[in-house]
């Protein structure tokens, strides 16, 4: 999962004026240790993805999605006018209310859900991952092999280039966000 979270950022420009990038790992609660203005570089950037060790403990997507909207892309930290766009990687989503609020709340500031889902274990219920997604953007590959071949040119060359659509109440700013989770309920967010 983390060669793909580097594959992935590699293919961007990551500067303070172009792509910037956040980490966010959950499991019962969510962290952020890699915020947007942590590294102007992509090869610092995809040393520091390396380096994050992932957290035991159960699945908890509506705590990621809540600390996403509240302080990765707070109003102090984004840019404005840019698109920000937040990319869940899974192995294992099914319904829950607390997610579908979680994510409507994320789409009503403005911020565009793109997921990908690893079907093959199938813990993936893919009807909700379309409907919590925004405009039913997600990709589905089989495992954990085929992300590089299968998600990470979609990603780079559709996703990523989102406009920027301005929220219907309110102002919102920003970049480029993705979430990732690794196997063995071992979330990260990129």
């Amino acid at each position: 999962m983390l060669n793909f979270v580097s594959e992935v950022v590699r293919q961007y420009t990551i500067n303070s004026n172009c792509v910037r990038v956040a980490v966010i790992r959950y499991s019962n609660n969510a962290d952020a240790p890699i915020q947007l203005t942590s590294y102007n570089e992509v090869s610092r950037l995809v040393a520091a993805i390396g380096q994050i060790q992932p957290l035991g403990g159960s699945s908890n997507l509506a705590a990621a999605l809540n600390l996403l909207r509240s302080q990765v892309f707070a109003s102090n930290v984004v840019r404005s006018n840019t698109a920000r766009i937040a990319i869940i990687v899974t192995d294992q989503l099914q319904s829950n209310s607390q997610i579908t609020s979680a994510a409507a709340n994320v789409r009503s500031q403005g911020i565009t859900i793109v997921a990908v889902g690893i079907t093959g274990p199938g813990r993936v219920n893919t009807d909700y991952m379309y409907s919590i997604t925004s405009s039913r953007r997600a990709i589905q590959v089989g495992d954990y092999s085929q992300l590089i071949s299968g998600a990470r040119n979609t990603i780079v060359q559709q996703y990523a280039c989102i406009r920027y659509t301005p929220p219907l109440t309110g102002t919102s700013t920003f970049s480029f966000f993705s979430f990732f989770k690794l196997p063995n309920s071992q979330p990260i967010f990129l």
